[in-house]
């Protein structure tokens, strides 16, 4: 199937994963955490959504063995306290922002190589979707 033809299984999802993130299936849970990343790149995942379950999203690229991207969002989680981000947005953008004002070509340099790698992700996702059904609208 197509992203197309999958589009009203993924707003379930959604659906599902904002209102009870926990009730995600395990690919459900690789589906949510993934796609925002295919759109958006590393450093939105930081800015605005994702970074809130940013272990998970570490283990489900590491699930579809997309392990480069996952060392991406590692490296970046060095430059955090306890080596995580914030689960909290604002807290999340001023350490965000400190990190760009000392190191101001990482956050480029990291999405730089993200964007490399990111057709092999977006592929790699419709074959997880596709290969596990979670694409047809139930």
């Amino acid at each position: 199937m197509t992203r197309e033809e999958v589009q009203p299984a993924w707003e379930i999802i959604v659906d599902k994963g904002f209102s009870n993130y926990r009730s995600l299936t395990r690919d459900e849970r690789v589906w949510f955490n993934l796609e925002p990343l295919t759109t958006g790149g590393i450093s939105d995942h930081y800015i605005n959504y994702g970074a809130e379950y940013n272990k998970d999203t570490i283990k489900d690229l590491e699930y579809i063995n997309c392990d480069k991207i996952a060392d991406l969002l590692k490296r970046i989680n060095r430059f955090f306290i306890w080596g995580k981000p914030s689960k909290n947005i604002d807290r999340r953008n001023r350490q965000i922002m400190r990190l760009g004002d000392k190191y101001p070509d990482l956050l480029d340099e990291i999405d730089k190589k993200y964007w490399e790698l990111n057709s092999e992700l977006e592929n790699t996702l419709l074959e997880h979707i596709n290969e596990t059904g979670i694409g047809l609208n139930k």
